[in-house]
């Protein structure tokens, strides 16, 4: 048998202070350069702390390392002594599965068992789950849809995992869940270390980090980002394995596992659109140009592009969307209502969970003849733009209204009304009309979520539409 590739006695007293928690900055670096540098190292550890995890939490209830007796996590004994007492455990726990399994036939992880418990909520709808839904719910293996909206599950195994819709997961055990489509994304503490997630395309194994999970539904695509820590995705089909660090992602399919590349912000296109919907009794005037400004480049090239919707972020880049109306031939004596209706749609991409309830503001180009092109316009050209921030040049806009979009909310259609807009309107009736769009809210991490409008150019859904409500012709 060939010698290992690292120190194991190193790896071994790493562990043992991992599971007595008292690792220090300076260990846990040396833990992550161990495992960075050897796939030995990684399994070794992956399979000595699922093996902690299962015994942990299947023979003693899952309680808290203070709830145990306390010369078996008694930071007073030597490092070798503890040692003994782990693997002493470990074996006394082995006997008494042995001895059980004679008796009856144990019941299998995660099935007749409660593992997971629904943690929170956001604007959740559901699809056919065979799981409880509700906050505060227990939950054993089955399978979760989730078709709008954001909920976090708390494993027992201490792993956090928020799902964001449209998302289906498998709850297998509380070490393991798989992701058949959606986002994903987890948060592994160090009593989880080993979680893993599989999709269709790969399996993605947590060696304590903050990472991300992306199924395409339609083409089974994987996409994995981490944020802190180290993650290892590993190919099904060919057994390859990929190491991700702090700020890197990579994606897989069934074919092929790509290489990791550093970190680049919205990962995915977009999601399935719904219906138009339209109001009756109002002159509806369409946009007669859209478009939005703050373009993504990744390695020279321009990514992140959408011809249908119009891209909105308060993040880097930074977006801000304009729209033209025209309201030649609209007399402002009769104008005595305006309403200016958008409608939300996923973009596919960014994460919900990085961007808390988003407040959105609409300003009035006050200048009329400040001209743009929905086929031009930049981040250098956009009249009243601060370039690379996402503020406005207050002299040259007047702020109309704002609006409220909730955490997790990506299908909606937003009404805005009121006396600004109304007399904006009025003020410029007869001519060309610029508003401009913009997050006031900044996103709480990076690869925050994009809000998407429809264009004008969008297949199913209706352009941005200023309403007007104009009274009859006086005789």
């Amino acid at each position: 048998m060939s010698e290992p590739d690292y120190d194991k006695e190193q790896l071994l007293a790493l562990i043992a202070e991992v599971l007595d928690g008292r690792l220090d900055d300076v260990d846990r670096e040396s833990l992550n350069d161990v495992l960075r540098e050897s796939p030995e190292a990684r399994r070794f550890y992956r399979k000595h702390m699922e093996l902690h995890a299962r015994l942990h939490l299947d023979y003693v209830g899952g309680q808290p390392a203070e709830f145990m007796p306390s010369h078996v996590f008694s930071r007073r004994q030597s490092w070798f002594s503890r040692r003994r007492l782990l693997v002493a455990a470990a074996a006394a726990c082995f006997a008494l599965i042995v001895g059980i399994a004679l008796l009856r036939k144990p019941e299998p992880l995660g099935v007749n068992r409660e593992f997971a418990t629904v943690e929170s909520s956001r604007a959740a709808r559901w699809d056919s789950s065979n799981l409880p839904t509700t906050v505060g719910s227990r939950l054993k293996k089955g399978t979760l849809r989730l078709a709008e909206g954001l909920v976090t599950l708390r494993f027992d195994s201490g792993a956090q995992v928020t799902l964001e819709a449209p998302a289906e997961l498998i709850l297998v055990d509380p070490m393991h869940c798989t992701l058949a489509n959606g986002i994903v994304v987890a948060d592994i503490p160090d009593s989880a270390v080993g979680f893993r997630i599989a999709t269709p395309s790969a399996n993605v194994v947590d060696y304590g980090t903050r990472f991300s999970v992306i199924v395409d539904a339609a083409t089974g695509e994987t996409h994995t980002q981490v944020y802190e820590g180290l993650v290892e995705v590993e190919h099904p089909q060919s057994g390859e394995i990929v190491s991700l660090k702090s700020g890197q992602l990579n994606s897989a399919d069934e074919k092929e596992l790509r290489e990791a590349l550093d970190g680049a912000n919205e990962p995915l296109g977009s999601m399935p659109l719904g219906p138009p919907m339209r109001e009756p009794d109002w002159t509806h005037l369409e946009t007669t140009q859209d478009a939005y400004i703050g373009i993504s480049r990744l390695k020279g090239k321009v990514v992140h592009r959408s011809e249908t919707l119009l891209l909105v972020k308060n993040g880097i880049p930074h977006r801000k969307t304009y729209l033209g109306f025209d309201l030649a031939g609209i007399d402002p004596a009769r104008i005595v209502e305006a309403e200016l209706i958008l409608r939300l749609a996923p973009t596919g991409w960014g994460l919900a969970s990085h961007v808390p309830d988003a407040t959105f503001s609409v300003s009035g180009l006050l200048r009329n003849d400040l001209l743009w092109s929905d086929e031009s316009i930049t981040e250098e050209t956009a009249p009243a733009n601060v370039a690379n921030q996402a503020g406005l040049v207050n002299t040259e806009v007047q702020k109309l209204g704002s609006f409220l979009i909730e955490q997790g909310v990506q299908r909606c259609q937003i009404k805005l009304q009121g006396e600004s807009l109304l007399a904006f309107v009025r003020t410029h009736a007869g001519s060309n009309v610029t508003l401009i769009l913009a997050r006031d809210t900044a996103e709480i991490e990076d690869n925050g979520l994009v809000h998407g409008f429809a264009s004008r150019r969008h297949p199913t859904l209706p352009a941005p539409t200023l309403a007007i409500r104009l009274t009859e012709v006086a005789d």
